[in-house]
Formats: C-alpha cells, sequence, structure tokens
C-alpha cells in the first residue's frame, strides 16, 4: 500500500512516539522509511531601528551546532528503527518553517504517507504556538498520519 512514509521528527516524545508507529508501518508494509528534522537558521533579530543583544556565535558555529544536534537526534532514531529491522534515511534541513522542509522533504523523496505527531494544543495556546501538524494537514499533497 505505502511505499516511502516520511517521519518528521523535533526530539520530543510525541514525535518520537509518532515516528516509532511510523517504524512499525514501514516493517508492515516494507516500506522505505525518511526521518527529517528541521533546525532553525541563523539570524540576527531587528525591526524598525532596534537590534537584539547580538548571538555570542558565528553563523557557520551556529550551523554547525545545529547540524551537529539534528544529527546526533535522527541518528538515535535511525538506530531505533534499525533495531527493529528497518532502515532508515535521514533529513537535516536548516529551515524557519518546519511544515514548509517536511512537505519539501516528502516531495523530493517522493513518499507516499506523512507520520507524525501532533502535541494537540487548542484554544489560544494553538492560536499564539501555532501548529505545524496543522500547516502540514492543510499543504500536504499525499496522505498524513497524526499520532496524539
Amino acid at each position: 500500500m505505502f511505499k516511502h512514509i516520511l517521519v518528521p521528527i523535533d526530539g520530543s516524545e510525541i514525535s518520537l512516539h509518532a515516528g516509532r508507529r511510523g517504524i512499525e508501518l514501514a516493517k508492515i508494509f516494507k516500506a522505505k522509511l525518511t526521518a527529517v528534522m528541521a533546525g532553525a537558521s541563523y539570524r540576527q533579530l531587528t525591526d524598525e531601528g532596534y537590534l537584539a543583544p547580538v548571538l555570542d556565535v558565528s553563523r557557520k558555529a551556529w550551523e554547525k551546532n545545529v547540524a551537529a544536534h539534528t544529527k546526533a537526534i535522527l541518528d538515535r532514531f535511525a538506530a531505533e528503527a534499525e533495531v527493529a529491522g528497518v532502515k532508515c534515511a535521514t533529513v537535516n534541513v536548516i529551515d524557519d518553517n518546519p511544515h514548509r522542509a517536511i512537505i519539501d522533504t516528502a516531495r523530493k523523496n517522493d513518499c507516499d504517507l506523512l507520520v507524525m505527531g501532533s502535541h494537540g494544543h487548542g484554544g489560544f495556546k494553538h492560536i499564539v504556538l501555532g501548529s505545524e501538524t496543522t500547516r502540514v494537514l492543510s499543504q500536504a499533497k499525499i496522505p498524513v498520519l497524526v499520532y496524539r
């Protein structure tokens, strides 16, 4: 049924829980599995003449640290998949819009199912925090399975 499953990971327990369900599905369907994680880009905050305190790290060092952090999380997840008998490719992306990185990765890798977690924030918390899952659900062209 499904040939290539994409699992977005952010390091949270809910994303790892959903990822484990993605591993189970990949095993059942004998599908490829790819995990993606989007790290934040380096930015100096400015607004109408105001400059926030300068980050005490260079852009190169920032990107190296983010890449190392996301790689460590993805590698742990891929190792967990391997123990379950599922090979897992990983994609490490620098993007301030994780939903866009998820959708782009799914498209570029010809994924036919997204399995992701949701923190389930509703009401005011949802308005303030936003929801990457909601954004993916509204923009993805492939089925999305959401775990809470």
